[in-house]
Formats: structure tokens, C-alpha cells, sequence
């Protein structure tokens, strides 16, 4: 959809902003396939977020109706000022430019913690509601993950990295390991909540001090630490190991605080295993994007995301054989 016309939807969609004048600037924004224009009107400096998706996705239709099921659950979310889902449009409040990605070279006492802290308990929110005592106004949601998703992200990792950037003959000594299967049989044993499912820096904007969640149209039932990790362990942001501890460490504060009574033990295994399959998927993505869909700038983000996965491997609940492999 081209600027003119979502000017032109704009000016019907919203009657207030019929008449004024207007400046739009296209977002660049992810691997979503959607297309985000901020629309500003000139005279109030006043401005929203225009959103178009196309129907190659499953989960792009989904934005609208998770939006209002976050906001009636009091989690952080943009709100939705017009809608012409006929059209595949939304227009959304406007949250600013900075996302968690944009502190990355600010102080980490004083600016980054808190602020990744406020993200930890924006999406503790989500976590908070549990598959076992689903709410009744649940909208439809993406596949939960299981044993076949587990399995599925780890196929994609085999197909879209390690035999793009490695060989055929090291994906399909990887995809023997029993490694690989245990983890996905061990997670998908564990009662679900759910969960973000793209829950890393750039999805995370920070506005008058609160942190709003976006881009979560996956929302599906799954772990938490999968969320957890996807935040500590982005490739897209660095943390000292110090400052990963401390967030790995707020997080099980505020499930204790919640009642929790798991061991640190338990908590850190499945949080190296989710881990480790989030940077598979990280890893595949980054490799599919890059090669496939053209989009080369993904493909700064591999170093780091196997520096960390080949970090974990080796880690209690790891696999070893990612090390040994790869390395």
C-alpha cells in the first residue's frame, strides 16, 4: 500500500484529521511483512501509527483482537484509535521511538536495568495467566508450543543456518543427537502460560516511564523463560554477565514474589534449555531473512547469536553436541 493511499485512509478512518495537514514517515520495522507509518498532523504535532499487513502470515490478522484482550487484562499495550480490518489496516496510539534497543549505550544502573526491569513486569503480566485457568475472553491464538513446534523451530535452525553457514553433513549429525530431542520432550512436559514469543528489545517501547508491549501478534501458550530468554540472551543487544545475572535473577524474584516455591536449579535449567531454543530459532530466522528474503542486515546478527548458543550448550540441560560441532 503506497503513502497516498494510506493518507487517504487515514483522513476517512479518522474525521478529527479530515482536513489537516499531514506528514507521514514510513517505520522500518522488522521481518513482519507489515507495513508501519507514522502519521503526524503538522499544526498539533499530534501523531498515531498507521499499520497494513498483508495475508502471507497467519498471525498479522491476529494484532487486533490480542490488542484488546491485553488492554481488558491491564498489560501494556498500544491502544487501537480506528480500525478497517476490511482493508488489513489499523491505526494505533503512537508510542515514540525508543525502544529497549536505543539504551544500549547508556548507564546500566541508573537507565538500562530499570528499564528492563519495567519490561520483566510488563510481560510478568502475560505470564501471570496460565493455560490450567484459561480466561474465558481468550482470543484465538497461535499453536501453543509443543513437541512438534520445539521440534519445528529446531528443523529450521538445521535448514536456514547450520546448512547454509556450515554443511548438510554437520545438520544431520545435529539433527541425530538425542539432545535435541530430550530438550523438546522436557519443555513440552511443563505446564504453559502465556507468552510473547518475540518478547527481545527492539518489541519493547519505553514511554513516561512505563514499558509498552508491541509486535505480539504470536501471543501463543508456552513457557515464560522462553520470554525471559528471548530478552536476556537478544542477539540484537549486549549485556555484560553480570547484567544478564541481574535480570535472571529479577525475574525469579518476581515469581517468588508471586508465590512460586521452585527451585534455582530448576528455574536456570529451563531457562538454558528455552534459551537454547530460542537462538536456534534466532539463528534460522537470521538465516532465512538474510538469504532467502534478501534482507541482509539480519545477517549481522549471527556472530552473536552463536556466540551465546554455543555458550549455553555446554551448560547444565544444554547440548553439547552443538558445541562440539559448531564451534
Amino acid at each position: 500500500m503506497e503513502l497516498a493511499e494510506i493518507e487517504q485512509r487515514t483522513r476517512e478512518s479518522l474525521p478529527q484529521w479530515a482536513a489537516a495537514e499531514l506528514v507521514l514517515s514510513l517505520i522500518e520495522k522488522g521481518g513482519s511483512g507489515r507495513i508501519f507509518v507514522r502519521v503526524r498532523e503538522i499544526s498539533s504535532d499530534r501523531s498515531i501509527i498507521a499499520m497494513h499487513w498483508g495475508l502471507d502470515r497467519s498471525d498479522n490478522p491476529r494484532f487486533a483482537s490480542i490488542t484488546d484482550f491485553l488492554l481488558r487484562h491491564d498489560i501494556p499495550a498500544p491502544a487501537i484509535l480506528a480500525r478497517r480490518e476490511d482493508l488489513n489496516m489499523l491505526w494505533v496510539q503512537d508510542l515514540g521511538e525508543i525502544d529497549l534497543g536505543h539504551l544500549a549505550d547508556r548507564d546500566w544502573t541508573s537507565v538500562r536495568r530499570p528499564a528492563y526491569e519495567a519490561a520483566l513486569r510488563s510481560v510478568f503480566a502475560l505470564h501471570s495467566i496460565r493455560e490450567s485457568e484459561a480466561p474465558d475472553d481468550l482470543p484465538e491464538l497461535e499453536r501453543p508450543f509443543d513437541v512438534s513446534l520445539y521440534q519445528w523451530e529446531q528443523g529450521y535452525f538445521l535448514t536456514h543456518y547450520v546448512e547454509r553457514f556450515h554443511s548438510a553433513a554437520v545438520a544431520e549429525k545435529l539433527k541425530a543427537d538425542s539432545a535435541l530431542a530430550a530438550v523438546c520432550e522436557e519443555l513440552a512436559m511443563l505446564p504453559r502460560a502465556l507468552v510473547h514469543r518475540d518478547f527481545q528489545s527492539t518489541n519493547v517501547m519505553l514511554l513516561d516511564g512505563d514499558a509498552w508491549l508491541i509486535d505480539y501478534q504470536g501471543l501463543r501458550w508456552g513457557l515464560p523463560e522462553y520470554d525471559l530468554a528471548s530478552l536476556v540472551y537478544d542477539p540484537y543487544s549486549a549485556f555484560t554477565p553480570e547484567e544478564t545475572e541481574d535480570l535472571i535473577c529479577y525475574y525469579f524474584e518476581l515469581k517468588r514474589q508471586a508465590g512460586c516455591t521452585e527451585s534455582t536449579e530448576k528455574y536456570r535449567r529451563r531457562l538454558v534449555q528455552c534459551a537454547i531454543q530460542r537462538l536456534m530459532q534466532a539463528l534460522g530466522a537470521y538465516g532465512f531473512l538474510g538469504e532467502v528474503k534478501g534482507k541482509r542486515e539480519f545477517l549481522a546478527h549471527i556472530p552473536r547469536a552463536k556466540e551465546r548458543l554455543l555458550a549455553l550448550a555446554g551448560q547444565e540441560g544444554g547440548i553439547p553436541a552443538l558445541v562440539e560441532l559448531l564451534e
